[in-house]
């Protein structure tokens, strides 16, 4: 071999330009591998086998009509049997489709060929053993339908969870109840919607204990900081007293008073509403301090007073009842509930006139003045001529007799 050829078999004759070509082309597969690498690494350090009895939220893969095939993030797809199948809601198990995501506890990491043994049915129960722990921490209200009765209290659906209210805890039953009409209430209850608070989680004893009662202070509580004046209501009458109507906002009472339940003149509570009639009613006032809980009725009611005031006109001559008398004079309702005062100065006859009224007599009356401030009307009976066949009280006028209108008309 030439001194020529030999120079150019050895490496230290290859000049940078002649390798930098090759090494260019190593690089993208080199850092290709590293980033693969690295992604494995990073895979294998966040991985945690799957233990027993653990809950892990997974992707349906293929639900057919005996198993289910599960992704739960392992190396292994996890399996459902059909034995856990048959614990599922017809109507649950039926929903489920490939891409669906659901709860499975772990049953068996070895010992089927398949897989991993896991259960939708237990993943299920242990997210509401989940929940009513979270529940118990925030003291939140749920609402749950009454499922059983036993001797101790009823048994409320708490999802695939059966909870229980003790006696004590039962809004329904009056402290002291027993026997028979204590069986009678607790039977009333099955099917009914109830709200309550979890007051007690034992998953290992499978022990949930709920309690309507905290559920209703708990309700209380917050009613009275949500509450504000002018705020409007839907309540149900709880109780009717001679004074006004309780109405049940609910979990916590505020009283109409019988001024506030009607523009007109209201008797008796019962003349306007009946218990477990839905009232839509208006705050007046809030005392968080006593717990109490002021309402009215009449205030989301047309206003009676600005109706009649924008029909009548000062001066006008109108029809009215005449509602109570004094020593001063006589109210007069001429619509719409709202009452006006004839004085007696405003009488023909005076005192005479006035102790010839009664209480129910149809008269004619002037409009004198509107006091819109103090909502008052002032009527007059001078002046005007009444009806043939209306009330007249004895005014010492021929044509008078036993108190009413003669055929002939009598100007007062």
């Amino acid at each position: 071999m030439s001194v020529g050829m030999k120079g150019l078999s050895t490496r230290e004759n290859w000049t940078p330009a002649q390798a930098e070509p090759a090494q260019e082309q190593a690089e993208p597969g080199k850092r290709k591998l590293h980033e693969q690498l690295a992604a494995w690494l990073q895979e294998e350090f966040e991985y945690t086998q799957p233990r027993r009895n653990e809950v892990r939220e997974a992707t349906i893969l293929e639900a057919g009509e005996n198993d289910v095939v599960v992704d739960i993030g392992a190396k292994r797809d996890g399996i459902v049997l059909p034995a856990d199948l048959q614990w599922l809601d017809e109507e649950y198990r039926a929903a489920l489709k490939p891409g669906d995501r659901v709860p499975v506890a772990v049953l068996r990491t070895w010992g089927n060929p398949d897989g991993i043994v896991v259960s939708i049915s237990r993943g299920l129960q242990r997210q509401d053993w989940l929940r009513a722990e979270a529940m118990l921490e925030s003291g939140e209200v749920l609402e749950a339908e009454v499922t059983d009765h036993n001797r101790g209290g009823v048994l409320a659906s708490f999802g695939r969870v059966n909870g229980f209210v003790p006696n004590s805890h039962l809004n329904a039953v009056p402290r002291g109840t027993r026997g028979e009409r204590l069986r009678e209430i607790k039977a009333d209850l099955i099917g009914q919607t109830l709200s309550l608070v979890v007051i007690e989680v034992d998953q290992r004893r499978r022990r949930l204990v709920l309690s309507e009662r905290k559920a209703n202070r708990v309700r209380r509580e917050q009613l009275l900081q949500e509450l504000t004046e002018r705020n409007v209501r839907t309540g149900v009458v709880s109780n009717l007293v001679d004074f006004g109507a309780f109405v049940d906002l609910g979990g916590i009472d505020g009283l109409i008073h019988i001024s506030e339940l009607d523009w007109s003149h209201v008797d008796h509570p019962r003349d306007v509403l009946s218990v477990g009639e839905q009232v839509e009613v208006y705050v007046l006032n809030v005392d968080r301090d006593r717990e109490r809980i002021a309402l009215s009725r009449k205030r989301l009611l047309p206003d009676p007073w600005y109706v009649l005031t924008d029909e009548l006109q000062v001066g006008e001559v109108t029809q009215g009842t005449v509602t109570s008398l004094t020593d001063f004079g006589a109210f007069v309702d001429v619509g719409k509930g709202v009452e006006g005062l004839v004085h007696i100065s405003e009488m023909p006859a005076g005192r005479s006139t006035l102790e010839g009224l009664e209480s129910g007599e149809q008269v004619s009356v002037r409009v004198l003045q509107f006091d819109h401030d103090k909502r008052h009307i002032a009527l007059s009976l001078r002046g005007v001529r009444q009806s043939i066949g209306e009330a007249v009280p004895s005014l010492g006028v021929g044509g008078v007799a036993g108190g009413r209108c003669t055929p002939k008309s009598v100007e007062r």
